[in-house]
């Protein structure tokens, strides 16, 4: 078997990304370590959402990855640039016909509460998040036909997949599929989520729901990224994960010094804090497919292909990014975000914010207007947008686009619901369009949204040839083969108008000067496994 080491495409995309954000934000992404480090320092983050569980094989918010990141470690690391290097294992090879994958894995880790990792630990958890009572939410894509897993040796693990899976290797990377203690699983059961036990730089102290999440130093740690280039236990002996849902809250606890670091800086404070000589920007780009609403293709009226490309040309998304987040975002114009394999910047141009272009593409469709509002058949074009109610931004971005969209003559309602209400509303295709987000470190993560069965496919979109490209790209092992693949379905997505991007995905992190060190994974992960604070 021969060692291949996939995603070629991604660094020179994600670098460029970066060089981006540095110019855009005024800020390295990445901090310098500190000269004197306070060995003692307890660091105090506030965390803009609720967490859902601790349990990786469980949750599905993107919010709870970087929290794993901290308490799990992966099989492989995932670099910002997307490059593979080994973590858990320290070399693996692959077969030549792409369907089996050996792991030769490190001899000296052990889990928090002292088991000792090894290949029967791998196998434990990916039968535990196979297993079909374990409702494994994200962590179970990632695998995606690569489920089963033997231990060939006390230290080697093979996993076997029934098709080739060309994202598998980089995907290993995502706090999701962070190996968890076989102990811990087999003792709290259920309640796991709230007994996290991995082998990262910080083990689980305390979790009080809504209120905070207390970290603190792994003593032992010792089998760090090589790449990084803090070795050994963490510098910062506790971390407080302070969670502190409204915005305002968040800045005023870190104007006041309660807090050392921010996430989710609201755009108008992320704006002003860059320019101060005491606070530093870091701008975390979150990979995938970025902050977008997926469009409902099988109710009226927006199983309407002229509907749909109507709403695409109606919307100023750099409108909607200032109204709604004080334009602290580049707009996202095309399926994939800018660092990701795969993006295609020859589709940023497919649709331009004209709304005489709007107007013209539904009187080519067959829509008049009457009284202000446009009709078809004699029925009213009005849209049903919904945001989740526990998000501080997505309502907002639903209220700006409704403004462009009105302007135009579409009749459209804003519900803002809770989440079961807003799942259903999804799943079951009772909404026009619903702004979200999805993370991914791979293209493969489109066809999640687009394909018939999917969980995701709140677009209710059936296409055979997508779903033909989506199996091909999956299978595909030569890197300019898998790109060309995956710009015909972006092309496919653009065409049919069933995705409408909005803005790129970043985490807007805004800390003191005297942390310094802080770092993310692929696919925009916080890891405060090589930070220090500075008294």
């Amino acid at each position: 078997m021969s060692e291949r080491r996939r995603n070629t495409g991604m660094k020179t995309a994600l670098a460029s990304l970066l060089a981006a954000c540095s110019l855009a934000f005024g800020a390295s992404a990445l901090q310098a370590q500190s000269a004197a480090p306070n060995k003692q320092a307890k660091l105090t983050v506030g965390w803009a959402e609720p967490i859902d569980t601790l349990n990786p094989a469980t949750t599905g918010a993107r919010n709870v990855g970087p929290l794993l990141a901290n308490i799990f470690d992966t099989l492989i690391w995932l670099t910002p640039d997307f490059k593979i290097v080994p973590h858990l294992a320290t070399k693996w090879t692959i077969s030549e016909d792409g369907k089996t994958y050996s792991f030769t894995l490190r001899e000296d880790v052990k889990f928090h509460d002292g088991t000792p990792f090894d290949a029967e630990a791998v196998v434990a958890n990916i039968k535990y998040i196979t297993d079909r009572s374990t409702q494994s939410k994200v962590s179970i894509g990632l695998l995606g036909p690569c489920k089963t897993a033997t231990a060939t040796a006390k230290y080697t693990v093979e996993f076997s997949c029934e098709t080739p899976y060309a994202p598998f290797l980089g995907q290993l990377g995502v706090p999701y599929l962070g190996m968890q203690s076989p102990k811990a699983m087999a003792e709290y059961g259920k309640d796991l989520g709230l007994h996290p036990t991995g082998t990262g730089p910080f083990s689980f102290v305390s979790y009080e729901p809504n209120q905070s999440l207390i970290l603190k130093r792994n003593e032992d740690y010792n089998w760090g990224p090589s790449v990084l280039s803090h070795k050994g236990p963490p510098d910062i002996a506790q971390v407080l994960f302070q969670i502190v849902p409204n915005p305002q809250a968040r800045v005023s606890q870190f104007q006041s010094g309660q807090s050392q670091m921010m996430q989710q800086t609201p755009g108008v404070y992320w704006n002003a804090f860059q320019k101060m000589d005491r606070y530093t920007a870091i701008p975390v780009p979150i990979t995938g497919l970025g902050i977008f609403a997926p469009i409902n293709a099988s109710r009226f009226p927006t199983d309407d292909l002229a509907v749909r490309k109507a709403i695409h040309y109606a919307i100023d998304k750099k409108g909607v990014i200032q109204l709604a987040e004080a334009g602290a975002f580049p707009p996202s114009l095309t399926p994939l975000q800018p660092s990701m394999i795969g993006y295609d910047a020859a589709l940023e141009s497919v649709y331009s914010y004209d709304p005489a272009k709007a107007e013209a593409v539904l009187k080519e469709g067959g829509w008049t207007k009457v009284n202000g509002f446009w009709e078809k058949g004699g029925k009213r074009l009005t849209l049903t947008v919904t945001a989740i109610s526990t998000s501080t931004s997505y309502p907002l971005l639903a209220q700006a686009m409704q403004g462009y969209l009105q302007k135009i003559g579409m009749e459209v309602n804003v519900q803002q619901l809770a989440s079961p209400a807003w799942l259903a509303a999804n799943i079951n295709g009772d909404m026009s369009l619903t702004p979200l987000q999805y993370i991914g470190v791979d293209p493969d993560a489109l066809q999640t949204w687009f394909t018939p069965g999917q969980y995701f496919n709140w677009s209710h979109f059936s296409d055979p040839k997508l779903t033909a490209l989506f199996k091909d790209g999956q299978q595909e092992r030569d890197p300019a083969k898998r790109l060309t693949i995956y710009h015909e379905v972006q092309k496919i997505l653009m065409d049919q108008a069933v995705m409408l991007p909005i803005r790129q995905n970043i985490d807007l992190v805004m800390t003191t000067k005297k942390l310094t060190g802080v770092t993310y994974t692929g696919g925009g992960f916080e890891y405060l496994g090589a930070a220090s604070l500075a008294d």
